[in-house]
């Protein structure tokens, strides 16, 4: 028997499919190595070097956005997710070094879960940064590094975040427990 044609058609639609989502994935776990990197070049104070990782991120992220017109359904993929989170937190953290502040980022990271989870995450790198700093001698550092963590977490007591963010948050809520550690353990020394 010949095989029906909606079955030849079903076939060419589940491997373009196949092909499209292995794209993305192999894309995102690109970006997230990206944006790690970069958090660790901010780390070593390469900025320039950081702004290069994440501008090779946003293109990734760009092209596997052309995917999702014919595939929608893999803009849920995990590992996207997962890179736009890393993403998030690379953003934050720049931006946290570089304006003092945290705010608005690259669009496609703004998704309350995706900023959500990588706000939370910069707080771990604020408090290594802070950590960094007073070990350099640079105690000066720690007190901005406090009250930015402290306005996160305040921020997060304000929702009630459950799950995977309930998670996240508690995270945080630990990494503001190490400045404050931090702050203690100077203000007995000095």
């Amino acid at each position: 028997m010949k095989t029906p044609s909606v079955l030849t058609k079903l076939q060419k639609e589940y491997q373009s499919h196949a092909k499209a989502r292995r794209e993305i994935i192999g894309r995102a776990n690109e970006a997230l190595s990206l944006s790690k990197r970069s958090i660790f070049a901010l780390h070593r104070g390469s900025q320039k070097e950081a702004g290069t990782l994440l501008q090779q991120a946003k293109e990734l992220f760009q092209t596997s956005e052309k995917l999702f017109k014919k595939h929608p359904d893999l803009s849920q993929e995990g590992a996207y997710h997962a890179a736009l989170e890393e993403y998030a937190e690379a953003l934050l953290f720049q931006q946290f070094l570089v304006q003092g502040t945290i705010g608005e980022i690259d669009k496609r990271a703004m998704n309350a879960d995706t900023y959500f989870a990588g706000l939370s995450d910069t707080t771990g790198e604020i408090v290594r940064y802070a950590l960094r700093q007073v070990t350099l001698g640079n105690v000066e550092a720690l007190a901005p590094a406090r009250e930015t963590v402290e306005m996160i977490i305040e921020y997060f007591l304000g929702l009630d975040l459950t799950g995977y963010l309930r998670t996240k948050f508690d995270q945080a809520k630990k990494n503001l427990s190490r400045l404050e550690e931090m702050s203690y353990d100077i203000s007995i020394r000095s």
